[in-house]
């Protein structure tokens, strides 16, 4: 499935988009596309609720072998407010017993059940949507933990690429960190917020504050 990362308008031509399926197999593969709502709970987690705000044609498709098919996605759902919405857009293969022409059936009805899955990230971004992230709070658990909790108050995701943490008591630089690989790909949701726990080298007083330095990357 490409592409795995998919941005629509809220109006205009860039309201249809077109996802690619290919079979690299050599048997008949169906497969079903269905969108999601994405959003975070209380504890960080991703949560999914089907959604009606796209027109998926086709909705199911038999991918012959070495088969490749465009699939159009067209948001159709109401924009209010100014902050971008999230979806995931996932693609389920479906187990069907395929018979020959003459072939009995030994039991009316099809079983089906789910198979592999390929997940897409889905936006509808206005035009004027932008990320801000921030430091949170910062709090240490132990002389060597430390909580660092990020948020994002914009109206944009972001996919963090972090080039440098450092952890500041008062005007004291007490540790630095260069590409702190616990960030790296976090990805914060338009007024959703998430924590990471670092484990340190070394001890750390309380009351310290962590300080992050992004790098400048593409999401």
């Amino acid at each position: 499935m490409s592409p795995m990362v998919i941005y629509f308008a809220p109006s205009g031509s860039k309201s249809t988009q077109v996802l690619t399926l290919e079979n690299p197999d050599s048997e008949k593969i169906p497969v079903q596309i269905e969108v999601f709502t994405r959003g975070v709970d209380a504890k960080g987690e991703e949560v999914r609720v089907k959604s009606s705000d796209f027109n998926v044609y086709p909705e199911q498709v038999v991918l012959l072998p070495n088969e490749k098919r465009n699939v159009r996605v067209t948001w159709a759902g109401e924009f209010k407010g100014d902050d971008e919405k999230s979806y995931r857009i996932v693609v389920s293969q479906i187990p069907v017993e395929f018979k020959e022409q003459n072939a009995k059936s030994k039991k009316p009805g099809v079983s089906l059940n789910f198979l592999l899955q390929y997940v897409a990230s889905a936006y509808v971004t206005p035009g004027n949507a932008a990320a801000k992230v921030r430091v949170k709070e910062t709090k240490v658990l132990g002389p060597k933990k430390v909580l660092v909790t990020l948020v994002n108050e914009g109206t944009a995701h972001k996919v963090i690429h972090t080039k440098k943490l450092k952890l500041v008591s008062g005007n004291k630089i007490v540790m630095e960190i260069a590409d702190p690989k616990e960030f790296e790909g976090l990805n914060l949701l338009a007024k959703t917020e998430k924590t990471v726990t670092l484990t340190l080298s070394k001890e750390i007083p309380q009351g310290v504050k962590a300080e992050l330095e992004f790098a400048e990357l593409g999401d």
